[in-house]
């Protein structure tokens, strides 16, 4: 079974960020993956190969947001 944690860092660009928490901590995990999946994204044009990714990331969180129950 799948492991799901969260980690936050800061910093002034990606490369640059330093590690401030990780998480595993189940009802924190969940409520991360349910509120990401009520964002609703910009309206642009529909690409296929963006909906697809989308669409998998989408069904990344629903199972991290499941196991986690």
């Amino acid at each position: 079974m799948a492991t799901a944690f969260l980690a936050l860092y800061r910093g002034e660009s990606v490369n640059a960020a330093r590690l401030l928490a990780v998480t595993a901590e189940p009802d924190i995990v969940h409520d991360f993956a349910a509120r990401l999946l009520e964002e609703s994204g910009p309206e642009q044009e529909p690409d296929r190969v963006l909906e697809e990714l989308e669409e998998g990331r989408r069904r990344a969180l629903r199972l991290v947001k499941d196991g986690a129950e």
